[in-house]
């Protein structure tokens, strides 16, 4: 039986191709690696991929169009070792019975680790005592903005591979988990213990609203002056998914009345002005973008890569398996 080959598309950062997970993909096939340092354009894949069963992407990749296809009839899978894939294959890739797999499933798991995070951070008021704690954090210390997770409403918006890693995590705190998710299934619902409810049912009867919509042209600004009205005094606001899916100067609007708080990874633009409102209120956590990534998860990334190829090449069904009716629904 002929050698199986497999094309990495980018310079391999030390950071996700680590060397014992590519000894592995090594033993079930020939990789041919890009020494060039950036990442190849789309013509050097069609190039290099002429006589490869598979090809690997991450972040940086050029978009994979027919012109690879075309140019490699033996190339029966694509594996990208990151979350989002539309910027990368378009419909025609499926349609040319190309079998799509992400990791997103990986990097969920830590978006869903700091949504919490910044879930028991903003409950707690931490940002109050960074930097030594200023004068006056002592004042009214056992009850000022200090509340408790356990027991409270909680309204996940997306039940994504996100919102369903945040829910799995909220397990411990006996919540009420609300969703609006109008793509989800009541039957989804009833296996997770939770309830589906309309948008403005979500927002305005949730202690914490924590965001996990991937950007689609229904999802882009969906939470504009209107519905960020209807969140309660007292709430907790919560967004790891995309800035473009809010009105940043109605969330500055109606956050300057201090009637709740919001914890941000993600703005629209990023990073927002230096003058924008939201930096300036104490109300506001802003973090850089940095839910996703950590130092020792995104090994994990190729890991969830590798194991799927191996099922592929088993002729079993790989478990990141990403396929044309998703696009719609998915980051």
């Amino acid at each position: 039986m002929s050698t199986r080959r497999v094309l990495i598309t980018v310079p391999e950062r030390s950071d996700i191709f680590q060397a014992d997970i590519m000894s592995d993909l090594e033993s079930s096939a020939e990789v041919i690696h890009n020494e060039l340092g950036r990442a190849f354009t789309t013509a050097e894949v069609a190039e290099r991929a002429a006589d490869c069963d598979a090809v690997i992407t991450s972040w940086g990749s050029a978009a994979i169009d027919m012109s690879v296809v075309e140019a490699a009839p033996k190339l029966r899978i694509i594996s990208h070792a990151a979350g989002s894939i539309k910027h990368l294959f378009g419909e025609e890739i499926f349609e040319a019975g190309v079998t799509i797999t992400n990791a997103a499933s990986v990097m969920a798991t830590y978006v869903g680790e700091f949504a919490l995070a910044l879930t028991l951070t903003m409950m707690r008021t931490l940002p109050r005592y960074a930097f030594g704690a200023p004068h006056g954090a002592w004042d009214d210390i056992l009850c000022a903005g200090n509340e408790t997770l356990y027991g409270k409403t909680v309204g996940i918006i997306g039940l994504s591979h996100t919102g369903r890693a945040f829910l799995r995590l909220l397990a411990p705190f006996n919540c009420n988990v609300i969703v609006y998710d109008p793509y989800a299934s009541e039957n989804a619902a009833e296996d997770l213990g939770i309830k589906l409810v309309c948008l403005e049912e979500l927002l305005s009867s949730s202690k914490v609203i924590s965001l996990h919509a991937p950007i689609t042209e229904e999802t882009k600004g969906m939470l504009g002056a209107d519905k960020l009205k209807l969140i309660s005094n007292g709430a907790v606001f919560i967004n790891t998914a995309r800035g473009i899916l809010i009105d940043h100067d109605a969330l500055a609007s109606e956050l300057s009345s201090g009637r709740f708080k919001a914890a941000l990874d993600v703005t629209w633009p990023e990073p927002l002005p230096q003058d924008h409102a939201l930096r300036r209120l104490p109300n506001v956590f802003i973090a850089g973008h940095i839910a996703g990534p950590t130092t020792d998860g995104r090994r994990d990334m190729f890991r969830c890569v590798v194991d799927d190829l191996k099922l592929f090449w088993a002729g079993e069904r790989p478990k990141n398996l990403v396929t044309r009716q998703m696009l719609r629904t998915m980051a």
